[in-house]
């Protein structure tokens, strides 16, 4: 009885046993170093598990072969089980001497990389004579460190997404004599031969290691390496794993290393020393630190001169703002970010040049190749400098064919994209010089954009969003508020936005709007027209992150414009004057409206019979000549005679004054129990360069001849309504004042 209760308690076990078998990815051989030993896994397609680890002799360093080394303990095991879980293996694994279990999680990263973690070896129960074996994954600390195998029979893989480029770097070991060398020759170069395929683009890279004085750590290196694949962990680093080619497959121990970086700080690595990765903490914690910066693959020599009005900084608008800086020989641009993190700095050398078309060598720090472009610049005019610029021909191809002419190739007019659609791009003089800008006046403006984009009331520079606290002096009705856009008197070379200007008058008679300050002020840096557009860059220095705008502007009639901001620096290529969308490039359209403060449109009196005309008096020992114009219009030129020539002189030399005005209303009063003497014109005359109104009583006597009176020239008559009140003013007039006497010079005779 207890003979059969063993056999099947034997046959209960050995069920499943050679269940699972092996297969690509878990297939073939692989080397780790796991606790200090050399460890030599083996997974066989029938499902066989052979671990054996080895420990190095003293004192044979890392140039001791493998088989050199004392084998410390072996596991044979096979697979018990075998699930495919979300992102890993789970591996049931029964070792055959001790007749135990484990749990393997198996984390395939690529395809020469597996990296594990694994429980302790438990028996089954006495109990039930069983394993739970979910129980038993469950016991895998999932805060444990990997452990890494690297397939001996690898093959390489893409690495660009970790390096890529020519750097020069630094390094560091955090034992055997800290400090940093710095060595001007030491070399990270991860570029493709030219030819090489595209799915072979970058599997390799070169660390040339220069030798510092003082550190007894440095050391002079050629070392060539093979990337075996990388891949992105829960908290962002990025590890890398590679293998040394210029090592043998007997020297494992020194042919696998792994690196650590993070996305958002790609300029430093950290590198292991041996065949692991659980060493890496973070890009600045490992046994070794490198710090890489970028530069340019090749220093190429100047062999033409730019036009000297093309020096100075500038603003390249088609390239996210990047910097220009242009001398006699070079074109120096700075992006302001790239994908690396870092500054995009590239050189445009001269070499050759016809016409307006000039060939550069192209040549950017932490790329692999130099380049012949071209560029094709238009005069400079104001603070623009348009330009277009062609596609890019490797250099190396002419080196190797010296017959063929580079400026032939790639300065003919196919190399610039041969499309019936394209445009120039722009680089602004930063800062630009303020020009005159295009059209000038005052308009109220309407806008329809993206929100984010429109224009807001706002204090520039300040916290508080809206300029008015509501006190007495800067209150203003709804009535008077509008939306206004300036470009007017002295500052004709700026554009002045105000989303709620205030129109209404202070006891003063100015415009409370006047105490405020403008929403935004766009600078004029440069206009010109292109594909039938006119086009304009402004500049905003309020402007946090984008400086520059370019604007599609459109004059529709006498009184009205339409403009269309762009959303980054450059105008979109379908951006017209009446574009707010995205597509368009842009994000913001204005129409403008003509709105001085009173319009010819507004004007309510024109003149006609028996007004109308050319009129001389005699004002205040002045010679007076008065024009009463069709439009409204009045001018009133008033002339001093020259000393000693009295009545009788033929010159008059002096002009004392010039007063320019117009017709604001014009109404006939009369009177049925006045007497017909005093029926008159009632004129409300408004001076344009004072910005007051005068109230004139115009008797007409004859048809040659007018007699006036006129109050004093006033802005506000009442500080109640804070508006002129033209009944007080008509009435401030002195009804026993004399009367000034208008002669027609287009008289005629009457009986």
């Amino acid at each position: 009885m207890l003979i059969f209760l063993f056999v099947l308690s034997f046959l209960r076990l050995t069920v499943g046993i050679g269940l699972c078998t092996f297969d690509q990815p878990l297939l073939g051989e692989y080397y780790s170093h796991e606790n200090g030993l050399e460890t030599h896994t083996s997974l066989k397609l029938n499902g066989d598990i052979d671990r054996l680890y080895y420990r190095r002799e003293s004192g044979a360093g890392a140039t001791q072969k493998d088989s050199g080394g004392l084998l410390v303990s072996k596991d044979v095991g096979e697979c018990f089980q075998l699930n495919l879980k979300r992102s890993y293996y789970e591996l049931i694994y029964r070792d055959k001497s001790q007749s135990c279990f484990q749990c393997y999680q198996m984390f395939n990263r690529t395809k020469n990389i597996i990296q594990l973690r694994k429980s302790s070896c438990e028996e089954i129960t006495l109990l039930t004579n069983q394993m739970n074996f979910e129980e038993l994954c469950r016991t895998i600390d999932e805060q444990s460190e990997f452990i890494t195998l690297f397939s001996k029979s690898y093959s390489a893989e893409e690495c660009r997404r970790t390096m890529y480029g020519t750097y020069h770097f630094t390094y560091e070991f955090r034992e055997g004599g800290i400090g940093i060398c710095d060595n001007p020759t030491s070399r990270l170069i991860s570029c493709p031969d030219p030819g090489t395929p595209f799915e072979a683009v970058n599997e390799r890279f070169r660390m040339k290691y220069g030798y510092c004085k003082h550190l007894t750590s440095s050391f002079d290196a050629d070392q060539l390496y093979q990337c075996l694949g990388s891949w992105l962990t829960t908290d962002g680093n990025i590890i890398t794993a590679f293998a040394n080619e210029r090592v043998g497959s007997e020297r494992w121990y020194d042919k696998f290393r792994c690196m650590l970086t993070r996305k958002d700080q790609p300029q430093w690595f950290a590198k292991s020393l041996f065949a692991e990765c659980s060493s890496l903490s973070s890009p600045t914690d490992g046994p070794e630190k490198v710090i890489i910066t970028p530069i340019i693959p090749e220093e190429p020599t100047a062999s033409c001169y730019f036009p000297s009005n093309l020096t100075g900084q500038w603003i390249n608008t088609a390239n996210v703002n990047a910097r220009v800086l242009i001398n006699a020989t070079h074109i120096h641009e700075i992006a302001k970010v790239n994908n690396r993190g870092w500054l995009r700095e590239t050189y445009y050398i001269c070499q050759q040049t016809s016409r307006s078309q000039y060939l550069v060598k192209s040549v950017t720090k932490g790329e692999c190749f130099s380049y012949y472009i071209c560029f094709d610049f238009k005069d400079r005019h104001h603070n623009i400098l348009r330009y277009r610029k062609s596609k890019s021909f490797m250099s190396n191809l002419y080196n190797l064919f010296p017959n063929r002419d580079p400026f032939y190739e790639v300065c003919s007019w196919t190399s610039f994209g041969n499309v019936a659609n394209w445009k120039y791009q722009v680089f602004v003089l930063d800062p630009p010089a303020p020009i005159e800008c295009p059209f000038t006046g005052m308009w109220i403006f309407k806008q329809v954009g993206q929100s984010s984009s429109l224009i807001q009331t706002r204090i520039r520079g300040g916290v508080t969003p809206r300029p008015r606290d509501h006190g007495w002096y800067i209150t203003c009705q709804p009535e008077y508020i509008v939306s206004q856009w300036s470009i007017c008197g002295d500052q004709t070379k700026s554009m002045f936005a105000d989303r709620e200007y205030c129109r209404q008058l202070d006891p003063y008679g100015t415009p409370i709007g006047v105490y405020e300050q403008p929403d935004y002020i766009y600078q004029c840096a440069g206009y010109w027209r292109e594909d039938s557009r006119s086009m304009m860059v402004t500049y905003d220095r309020d402007d946090p992150y984008n400086n520059y705008k370019c604007w599609v502007y459109e004059r529709r009639d006498l009184t009205t414009i339409t403009l269309s901001r762009s959303a980054g620096s450059a105008c979109g290529f379908n951006q017209t004057s009446e574009s707010y969308k995205s597509e368009d490039g842009a994000d913001l359209a204005i129409t403008l409206t003509e709105a001085e403060r009173i319009l010819k449109s507004q004007i309510l009196c024109t003149f006609d019979r028996p007004l109308l005309g050319e009129y001389y008096s005699y004002e205040n020992g002045l010679e007076t000549h008065t024009s009463l114009k069709e439009n409204g219009d009045i001018d009133r030129l008033f002339y001093r005679r020259e000393s000693g020539r009295g009545a009788t002189a033929n010159i008059i030399t002096v002009l004392d004054n010039h007063a320019i005005g117009e017709c604001f209303s014009l109404n006939w009063r009369e009177n049925p129990f006045d007497h017909v003497s005093k029926h008159h014109f009632e004129l409300i005359y408004r001076d344009k360069e004072k910005s007051c109104y005068q109230c004139y009583q115009i008797y007409n006597r004859t048809r040659n001849i007018l007699q006036i009176r006129k109050s004093e020239c006033n802005e506000i008559t009442s500080i109640v309504t804070n508006q002129i009140n033209f009944q007080d003013l008509c009435a401030s007039i002195n009804l026993d004042a004399d009367v000034d006497t208008l002669f027609s010079k287009t008289y005629s005779a009457e009986e």
